[in-house]
């Protein structure tokens, strides 16, 4: 059956291929018995019954003649091919002459085999299931926001017995369970112009999803049982929240180039929440609130920058709001402080290029994987973005934070299996191929978003982030479901960087006259190579816990530079191996609490005794409790150890030459508890390296550090204490002898608290390497023990 009747120029073709249809009644016109008839009620309107068994070879919609097929539709029961979805629909008309509809339907899955694209053959993108029982009503009145050649619908329904899935060569996750309350009254469709225009004045909702399930066992189709064990499948956890909002959208006939789709969309979040939970512990997004304005997003079948068929998905522009009133986890409800996120996504040259934000679906993800699966060219571009994060009432922000890329990333489920040579795991797998990408923060803003910009996020660099990064990756993440126990996340992972460039310290980009080259300190020249086996990741009644059981990388820094990424002078080459078993962390809410910061003391006055600051730093804020068991070498991949190498040899460029210089090779660093006390023979190994590290947004006392004038010209003795006043010229001075008036303005500053101990810290040997004579041990074995250091640290504005 084709549908093929007059339409717009810049319209998509909409084409049906259908194989033979079991419908009740059947699709074809015929004469009611008189059990059909029976079923058909007219007292106060009409009721129609009947079972649904639609099935359809392919569905194909054609764009500039460049076709996106999907193969295999059946719309019925989720019991089986030849079952067929109870529909019950009661048809009304209102005194307004208004259509009523109140509908109830049982048990019904909607699905498709595969995705697939015209000159893509052998490859789709996996298939797609939706189970669902609905009951509910719809009213639609003639007259809508704009005039009576409108519509207005009102509508609420109840969704159960949920399942929704994707599913590639045999492999599926899917939500489980799923439940859905909706309600959306005064929605309005207009024809405004060339312009369908659809408002929606308040949609309220409430979900939850049971689990969201993976599957191996290729009989197992949207079950939640295994049909091997009769067991129920592994979870990743549940998901349950709620909304209300409200949006404008606007769609239009025409894509990017010819025949398509746009969409215009400004939607408003009133209010909402979000709550992952695992063995019934709760990640919870409360108080959300926010808004989005989509501008000229266009659908089109196209093909990509390297020619390649695709669902092409590309923005003009997104700009919104979302904040986040608490972040909460655990028993107790103790909420790590709240986030405010602004952004704007649109074209922007970042090193000489110009990004878009572009997206083109493809069939095939992984070429080992089979041949289903999904595959995404993608490019993106975060002109800019701040980030800001609250806790007991005071503010930091992440201010000037951009981002940009392009690559391909491709997402398959994938089986514990090698195929092809290649090593896959249980789970949802996200590839990445060729992503050339990078990101860059301009400083750290305390307070408000007009303070003045600082530094400080080098404190974070003990949690893997740089103030600034650009790299090319490849490797993969699969995400498997189940934790340590019960519910949660398993991690597998293989990461491969080349020509990284990541700033450990760095300058803003931007101080307010353009963008100028960062300077700081750099790993240039970089490459890494990192795996993660079966890391688990878990909510518990403390908080967000992770746990690897086996991890191991290699960073090869070309060259340490100080000044800018490109042509600051070089320190030498670097290259750092870890190699961690059993390491653990647990992130949980409440920052430092009440401390003594400059002295000793568990109390204010023994503090104050001891010359010391007494800080309440309040309930909220982070804390993260890790251990990092370093193992012993297992060969030149897996080991930790620390290479230095410098006055190396240059080529016809200048460049360095990798080991043609001296080196210092600090080998096999290890942890250990200084015994055997468990018996094995072996000595044990569980302590490691335990810090606590927590981070909060707080006051602190800044000193003068000589006499006279700073940077911004303020004037001030050696010792005074620098005082935010929001009516001096530079919005502080300085003070000599500050009252409780002065206190309660000292400057916000990022304070991270950190406690590190071990046990036992060996190295195995320390060797000078000569790139002609060879390497020479200078040191045979080294040990550390009992060490304990703690430190207060707090990154303030300081001219």
């Amino acid at each position: 059956m084709a549908m093929t009747d007059a339409r717009l120029s810049t319209a998509p073709l909409l084409l049906v291929s259908m194989v033979p249809v079991l419908v009740n009644p059947v699709a074809a016109m015929e004469r009611l018995d008189d059990t059909a008839l029976s079923k058909i009620q007219g007292q106060s309107g009409i009721t129609l019954e009947m079972e649904l068994n639609l099935s359809a070879g392919r569905l194909s919609y054609y764009d500039d003649g460049k076709g996106v097929h999907l193969e295999g539709m059946r719309v019925g029961s989720s019991r089986g091919d030849n079952a067929g979805a109870f529909h019950r629909v009661k048809v009304d008309i209102g005194a307004d002459a208004s259509l009523n509809l109140d509908y109830l339907v049982e048990d019904r899955r909607v699905e498709f085999s595969d995705i697939r694209l015209a000159g893509a053959p052998g490859v789709g993108m996996g298939g797609i299931f939706f189970d669902h029982s609905l009951q509910g009503s719809l009213r639609i009145r003639q007259g809508g926001a704009v005039g009576g050649s409108g519509y207005t619908f009102d509508t609420a329904y109840t969704m159960t017995g949920g399942r929704l899935g994707y599913r590639t060569n045999g492999n599926s996750v899917f939500l489980d369970d799923i439940t859905m309350d909706v309600q959306a009254l005064g929605v309005t469709l207009d024809v405004v112009g060339d312009t369908l225009q659809l408002v929606s004045p308040e949609v309220i909702g409430n979900w939850s999803v049971g689990a969201i399930r993976y599957s191996n066992e290729p009989g197992n189709y949207g079950q939640s049982y295994s049909s091997a064990t009769g067991l129920p499948l592994p979870s990743y956890g549940g998901l349950q929240g709620h909304y209300e909002l409200s949006s404008v959208t606007d769609i239009r006939a025409g894509g990017r180039s010819g025949e398509g789709l746009r969409l215009d969309n400004e939607t408003i979040i009133h209010s909402a929440s979000f709550i992952y939970l695992d063995d019934g512990n709760g990640l919870a997004l409360r108080d959300i609130t926010g808004d989005y304005r989509i501008h000229d997003l266009r659908l089109d079948v196209s093909e990509d920058g390297r020619g390649r068929p695709a669902v092409a998905l590309t923005l003009g522009g997104l700009q919104g709001n979302l904040n986040i009133g608490s972040i909460e986890v655990g028993s107790s409800g103790q909420s790590f402080g709240s986030l405010n996120l602004s952004f704007l996504l649109e074209d922007q040259i970042f090193n000489g290029r110009t990004y878009r934000n572009e997206l083109y679906l493809q069939g095939g993800g992984h070429p080992d994987a089979g041949p289903q699966g999904l595959r995404m060219a993608t490019e993106w571009s975060l002109r800019l973005a701040d980030l800001s994060y609250t806790e007991d009432g005071n503010r930091v922000i992440f201010s000037g934070l951009q981002s940009w890329g392009s690559g391909d990333v491709t997402v398959n489920v994938t089986r514990n299996e090698v195929r092809n040579g290649t090593r896959f795991y249980d789970g949802l797998r996200i590839g990445f191929e060729g992503l050339e990408a990078g990101y860059r923060i301009n400083g750290l803003r305390v307070g408000s978003d007009d303070a003045p910009l600082q530094g400080g996020t080098e404190l974070l660099l003990a949690l893997g982030f740089y103030p600034a990064y650009e790299f090319e990756l490849d490797g993969h993440i699969t995400l498997g479901a189940g934790g340590a126990s019960g519910e949660g996340l398993t991690i597998n992972s293989d990461i491969q960087i080349r020509d990284g460039k990541a700033a450990v310290i760095a300058a803003p980009y931007d101080e307010g006259n353009g963008e100028i080259a960062q300077k700081g300190l750099w790993l240039t020249e970089m490459t890494y190579d990192g795996h993660v086996r079966d890391m688990t990741l878990d909510v518990t009644e403390e908080g967000l816990a992770i746990g690897t059981g086996e991890s191991w990388s290699t960073m090869d820094i070309g060259n340490v530079r100080v000044g800018t990424k490109d042509d600051g002078a070089s320190m030498g080459r670097l290259r750092i191996q870890k190699y961690q078993t059993d390491s653990t962390a647990l992130v949980k809410p409440g920052g430092a609490g009440d401390i003594c910061v400059g002295g000793a003391g568990s109390s204010e006055g023994a503090c104050v005794a001891a010359g010391g600051q007494w800080e309440t730093r309040g309930s909220e804020g982070v804390t993260i409790d890790m251990v990092q068991v370093l193992a012993r070498a297992e060969g030149d991949d897996k080991k930790n150890a620390l290479m230095w190498e410098s006055n190396r040899a240059v080529d016809s460029q200048g460049r360095p030459i990798n080991n043609t210089g001296m080196k210092l090779l600090v080998n096999d660093i290890y942890t250990s508890d200084g015994g055997d006390f468990d018996g094995d023979g072996v000595e044990d190994n569980r302590f490691g390296i335990r810090t606590d590290l927590s981070v909060d947004v707080y006051q602190t006392r800044v000193t003068k550090k000589e006499d006279g004038p700073d940077a911004q010209g303020v004037v001030g003795s050696r010792g005074d204490e620098k005082i935010m006043s929001p009516g001096s010229a530079a919005g502080y001075r300085y003070v000599a002898n500050p009252g409780p008036g002065d206190v309660a303005n000292r400057p916000l500053g990022f304070a991270v608290k950190a406690d590190t101990r071990f046990k036992e810290l060996s190295i195995n040997n320390i060797d000078l390497i000569h790139p002609v004579g060879g390497s020479q041990t200078v040191v045979y074995g080294a040990k550390f023990q009992n060490v304990d250091i703690r430190a207060n640290l707090t990154a303030t504005p300081i001219p």
